[in-house]
C-alpha cells in the first residue's frame, strides 16, 4: 500500500469518525426510502496467478472510498462506490519483452467504481438472514520508469484494470441495542490485466498479462455499531483460503471500515 493510498484511507475514517457523533439525528419520515452517504477504507492482500497458473505473486491493496445510495423499508439498500486505491503489484515476470522484466516498482494508483447492495431475507427472532454483494471496477493509472544498465537507455511503463467481486449470505445478530455481530460467507473473485510496454529503440514490445486471484470462497466476521437512527460504523474483518501452486494452505487476509449516514 503506497504512502498516498495510505493517506486517502486515513483522511477518510477520520472525517468519517469525527463526524459521526454529530450527525443530524434521523427524522420519522414520511418517505419510502433514506439516502445513505459515508466513507470507508480496506486493505487486503491476495494471492494471484498468471501464465496459466505457471506464476504466482501477492497483491497488495490499500484503497478508500465515498459511497451514495438509498435504503429501503425493511432495510435493502443499494449504493454507488467511487474512490482511489493504490495496487502493489511487486512479483509480476514479464518474458516476452525485448529484455525481460522482474517488476518491482511498487504500488500503481487506480480509480475504482462499483456498487453496493445489501438485502435482509429473514429476521428469525432476533437473528437477521441477509444476503450482500459488491462489485467493482479498478481502472489503474500508468507507471514510466526507465531501464539502465543497457548499452543504450529504454523506458517502459503498465498500467492493470480489474475486477472485484463479492457475495453471498449474511447472519446478524440483533438482540443488542446499539451493536450487532454479524459473519458471512461469500464468493470472492479477482480478473486483472496487466499491460507493460517497453521500448529500447529500435526494440519496442508489449506483453498483457491476464491474471486471477486465488481462492473462490470466503468468509469474514465483523461488528455494525449504531450509537444514533442516523450513523453506523461498521468494521469487518476476512479471509480467503487458497492452495499454493507448490501445494499447502494458505489465507489472503484483509480487513475494512466504513461510515455510513442515514437522512
Amino acid at each position: 500500500m503506497s504512502a498516498h493510498s495510505r493517506l486517502i484511507a486515513v483522511f477518510f475514517l477520520g472525517a468519517g469518525i469525527l463526524l459521526g457523533p454529530f450527525a443530524a439525528p434521523a427524522r420519522e419520515t414520511e418517505r419510502s426510502f433514506r439516502i445513505q452517504a459515508g466513507v470507508g477504507a480496506e486493505v487486503f492482500s491476495r494471492s494471484i496467478v498468471w501464465d496459466e497458473r505457471t506464476g504466482s505473486s501477492i497483491l497488495k491493496v490499500g484503497l478508500g472510498m465515498i459511497r451514495v445510495g438509498l435504503e429501503l423499508p425493511g432495510g435493502a439498500s443499494f449504493a454507488l462506490l467511487a474512490g482511489y486505491g493504490g495496487n502493489n503489484w511487486n512479483g509480476l515476470v514479464f518474458r516476452e519483452l525485448p529484455f525481460s522484466i522482474d517488476y518491482e516498482a511498487g504500488s500503481l494508483g487506480a480509480i475504482l467504481l462499483g456498487t453496493d447492495i445489501d438485502v435482509p431475507l429473514f429476521k428469525p427472532g432476533k437473528w437477521e438472514i441477509g444476503a450482500s454483494g459488491r462489485f467493482l471496477f479498478s481502472f489503474g493509472s500508468s507507471g514510466e520508469w526507465t531501464l539502465t544498465g543497457l548499452q543504450q537507455i529504454g523506458a517502459f511503463d503498465g498500467r492493470a484494470n480489474g475486477l472485484m467481486i463479492q457475495a453471498g449470505p449474511t447472519l446478524t445478530y440483533r438482540g443488542f441495542e446499539t451493536f450487532s455481530p454479524f459473519a458471512t460467507l461469500f464468493y470472492d473473485g479477482l480478473s486483472a490485466t496487466f499491460t507493460m510496454n517497453e521500448n529500447i529503440d529500435p526494440l519496442v514490445g508489449t506483453e498483457k498479462k491476464k491474471i486471477k486471484g486465488q481462492g473462490a470462497v470466503g468468509a469474514s466476521v465483523g461488528i455494525l455499531f449504531e450509537p444514533s437512527p442516523a450513523f453506523r460504523l461498521k468494521a469487518e474483518g476476512f479471509l480467503v483460503p487458497y492452495t499454493k501452486l507448490e501445494g499447502g494452505l494458505k489465507f489472503n487476509v484483509g480487513a475494512s471500515l466504513r461510515t455510513i449516514y442515514l437522512f
